[in-house]
């Protein structure tokens, strides 16, 4: 990426001077979730913080971002897929949060029904957007297809708008898997299951 332009989104790794901005955004999806009748999916308390600050000390947390807090009319969306770039804008928003892990995840070891393949994927957890624009997850979503081409995620079974999501992006529903936490009581215990592979 040439120069900052204020309308143009980028992703970057997360840093642990973000950790703040980072639980306002996850503050702010439990409370979407809950206003739309999903109250469940992250309990009270998850993303717990010593998991959001371990993702970002090991290099799995990923932010969208845009440069665009001055603008007077601030762009809500970009007409181009984000690029990987680790500057960090000097009016810098955060538009979107996501963790992205490789290797096989064990909650996705036991699934009722099945997914696409047993091929090497990547997993999406934590996804969170700030609501300053539109097309957040589709965007993180894109990013990361466009960088790799076999990737699961989960969300919950009443996260309709996000079930709507994944499959406009080409996602598979596979079935129901299990989840459980004893840090939060008010967390679900079962997500529903995506896969999209790009041969």
């Amino acid at each position: 990426m040439q120069g900052l332009n204020p309308g143009q989104r980028w992703i970057r790794h997360a840093k642990l001077t973000d950790i703040a901005a980072i639980e306002a955004l996850f503050d702010r999806a439990r409370q979407v979730m809950a206003e739309a009748g999903n109250p469940r999916q992250w309990g009270d308390k998850y993303p717990f913080p010593e998991m959001i600050e371990a993702d970002i000390r090991q290099g799995h947390t990923y932010l969208l971002v845009d440069d665009a807090a001055q603008e007077a009319q601030a762009p809500s969306t970009s007409p181009e897929l984000p690029q990987l770039d680790e500057r960090q804008g000097e009016h810098e928003r955060i538009i979107g949060v996501f963790s992205l892990f490789d290797g096989i995840d064990p909650t996705y070891v036991d699934i009722d029904g099945s997914w696409l393949d047993d091929d090497p994927y990547m997993t999406i957890h934590r996804m969170a957007a700030s609501g300053l624009g539109k097309r957040a997850a589709a965007d993180m979503l894109a990013w990361c297809m466009s960088q790799y081409r076999n990737v699961r995620v989960d969300t919950g079974p009443k996260n309709y708008a996000m079930q709507h999501i994944l499959e406009a992006q080409g996602f598979t529903f596979c079935g129901s898997i299990g989840v459980h936490d004893d840090r939060d009581p008010l967390m679900e215990s079962t997500r529903v299951a995506y896969q999209r592979h790009d041969r």
